[in-house]
């Protein structure tokens, strides 16, 4: 009799690109198991209009998938790690972390742009996400950020409906997407924008109960992107991250110790802190750096104000 094993995804191109990736790898170590992948509508799916901190922040891509996992309807769900909250529920865990890709933003355009300071004084720029939002307008207080949802091609489409400069998007998704952009110009945001928590990275999620798809699941874990992700969460956990205000992470890899850049920021930019630890490979550094935030957290960043 063949195993079967059911994966959750959410029907986005991107969602289904990574999904394969996944099933891909474990078919190489698993050839006689037969993978099935069982499509799930979310909030975040349904809800394209409003912003995502109005909707419920993060968790609006999650929810209905893990309700699909506690329900024993699926084996494991494949999602995109920067949307899965800080705090799980508690029969669920993440089972592995593959390796991580490009966890950097980049700017989308028709016009080629050499940095972000040769964008036009007042320049639309399209992005749903507080953090890009914050930090950009922290380097240009001048740009224009028109939020936007969609998926990679819609988004790409409204540079010329919405008359934008460009757009913010992940570096990850148009590469796993292999999305051609021959008739646009990317310009890297690698040193203007931290990244979001556990961006580039994608996150399985299975039940803690269910050995054989855990055993399975490790043989794809990747443990340097694990130790990364591990620090990235415990800082947004203290934070209480979620998308109402921004909040960047990224821990890395360099010369050989890990380093980690934690950042808070005002959505209108006008306040922005951020905090270094090198080297990062002690336990609880990202409790560490969230507690340094907050002690300099004189403008009321995290309460909104």
């Amino acid at each position: 009799m063949t195993d079967k094993v059911i994966i959750g995804s959410r029907k986005s191109k991107l969602a289904m690109a990574q999904t394969k990736l996944v099933i891909a790898s474990l078919k190489e170590l698993f050839p006689t198991t037969q993978f099935e992948i069982k499509n799930v509508i979310t909030e975040g799916d349904r809800n394209q209009q409003a912003s995502l901190a109005k909707i419920g922040g993060k968790g609006v891509f999650v929810k209905e998938i893990e309700e699909e996992l506690k329900n024993c309807t699926i084996d494991f769900a494949v999602h995109s790690l920067k949307d899965v909250m800080p705090v799980l529920p508690d029969e669920l865990t993440l089972g592995a972390f593959p390796k991580r890709v490009s966890p950097f933003d980049c700017l989308v355009s028709r016009q080629e742009f050499a940095s972000l300071d040769a964008l036009p004084h007042g320049a639309r720029i399209g992005t749903n996400s507080l953090r890009r939002q914050g930090q950009l307008l922290n380097v240009r207080p001048d740009l224009k950020i028109i939020p936007i949802r969609g998926n990679i091609d819609t988004r790409l489409k409204k540079i010329d409906t919405e008359n934008l400069a460009g757009v913010v998007l992940a570096e990850a998704g148009l590469d796993r997407l292999s999305i051609d952009l021959s008739s646009y110009h990317q310009l890297s945001l690698k040193d203007i924008i931290v990244p979001a928590v556990g961006q580039g990275c994608l996150a399985i999620e299975c039940r803690k109960a269910d050995e054989r798809v855990r055993k399975m699941l490790d043989q794809i874990n990747d443990p340097q992107s694990a130790k990364c992700i591990h620090i990235e969460r415990e800082f947004m956990r203290e934070l209480g991250g979620s998308c109402n205000f921004p909040i960047g992470g990224h821990a890395y890899l360099q010369d050989q110790q890990i380093v980690f850049d934690g950042l808070i920021a005002s959505p209108n930019g006008e306040h922005l802190i951020k905090e270094v630890a090198v080297p990062a490979n002690k336990p609880g550094v990202g409790k560490v750096v969230a507690d340094q935030l907050l002690a300099k957290d004189n403008f009321g960043i995290i309460e909104g104000d």
